[in-house]
């Protein structure tokens, strides 16, 4: 009787698997012209709060790992554009898609 007690105790100590939450969340996104919508490459993107700075992909691509679940601004700038922000929610264990427009300045 010992052992078969002892059996159920150990496999319900191998069975009891902790479960794990993905506390963090991500931004990925795209930074495209505001009257051609094609990607624009090498656009300076900050994030705030976290003072995180990227530099989009020659496709307008960008991505922020491992966020704190909350709201944030990101900010995004370039030589020959107007400036934009842009404010984005994100959720734990969750990517959050986003595509900010940035302007040609008149010549």
């Amino acid at each position: 009787m010992k052992k078969i007690l002892a059996f159920v105790f150990l496999l319900s100590l191998i069975s009891c698997n902790p479960i794990e939450y993905d506390i963090f969340g991500t931004i990925e996104g795209t930074v495209v012209d505001s009257e051609t919508f094609e990607p624009v490459g090498y656009v300076s993107v900050d994030l705030s709060p976290g003072s995180k700075n990227v530099i989009t992909s020659d496709d307008g691509k960008f991505v922020f790992d491992d966020l704190d679940a909350r709201q944030y601004s990101l900010s995004v700038h370039k030589n020959g554009y107007e400036s934009n922000i842009r404010t984005v929610k994100v959720l734990s264990g969750e990517t959050s898609e986003v595509m900010i427009t940035i302007k040609k300045m008149n010549d």
